[in-house]
């Protein structure tokens, strides 16, 4: 069933119009019709089921038929990637958001090669892209992304498991550390850029207790190191969910 998110301040008397690229996607790409149900999810986590019961030039109406249960919950990763070219970051917000983290953190570091003067104008495109996502992917809840970051800058408090994927770790590795996480732990994971982390940032992190982890034999770009580690976390930390 077609799902979408909308503002819960937009029910009115048990009702809700769509427009904007919803209402094309409903219309133009779905061709619904009046009486066609659809899930529609606040941003705040509830979900109804609701039946189309208008459809205009330029809006259409759902009428709410009753409210379901949540059940969905992400699983405890905050991906953290360092800014890398457009189209490979984006789609690692699409898949991380598909694969069910929790929180997604960008980065900036020193090999980044993506120089963001404005940050603020990125956040609605990837907005977008999360939410689009994640009604593709049926989650009922929006990861969370964050505000552009420095390492130096991370806020660790939240989190009790701290991986580093490093491509040239050779004493550890990702299998040794993944039987040591529970589905309860909070974990930070991060990616570096095109060019790696340099070894003063891995120093670094290293100090404020990060594990530094090898992804295998073979040398993975940056987006798909981090589809990778967000993947095998999830199979790991969804076991008892």
């Amino acid at each position: 069933m077609q799902r979408y998110f909308i503002n819960k301040d937009n029910i009115l008397n048990n009702q809700v119009k769509i427009s904007g690229n919803d209402f094309h996607h409903i219309k133009n790409v779905m061709r619904m019709n009046v009486g066609d149900i659809v899930i529609l999810n606040t941003f705040d986590g509830l979900v109804y089921e609701a039946f189309l019961i208008e459809s205009n030039k330029n809006d259409v109406v759902f009428e709410i038929k009753k409210e379901l249960k949540n059940t969905y919950k992400p699983f405890n990763l905050t991906l953290g990637l360092s800014m890398i070219k457009k189209d490979n970051f984006e789609l690692v917000l699409q898949k991380a958001t598909e694969l069910g983290v929790e929180a997604i953190l960008p980065l900036i570091t020193e090999r980044s090669i993506i120089k963001i003067d404005d940050f603020s104008k990125k956040i609605s495109r990837y907005e977008t892209i999360i939410k689009e996502a994640s009604e593709q992917s049926e989650r009922t809840v929006l990861p969370i992304i964050h505000d552009l970051t420095s390492l130096n800058a991370i806020d660790l408090q939240p989190y009790n498991k701290l991986i580093l994927c490093y491509a040239r770790e050779k004493s550890y590795k990702l299998t040794e550390l993944i039987m040591k996480i529970e589905p309860t732990d909070k974990v930070l994971a991060l990616i570096g850029p095109e060019g790696g982390f340099t070894q003063k940032e891995i120093d670094f992190l290293i100090s404020k207790g990060f594990v530094s982890v090898s992804l295998g034999q073979t040398i993975l770009r940056a987006e798909t190191a981090a589809m990778y580690i967000a993947s095998i976390l999830k199979a790991r930390m969804e076991e008892n969910i």
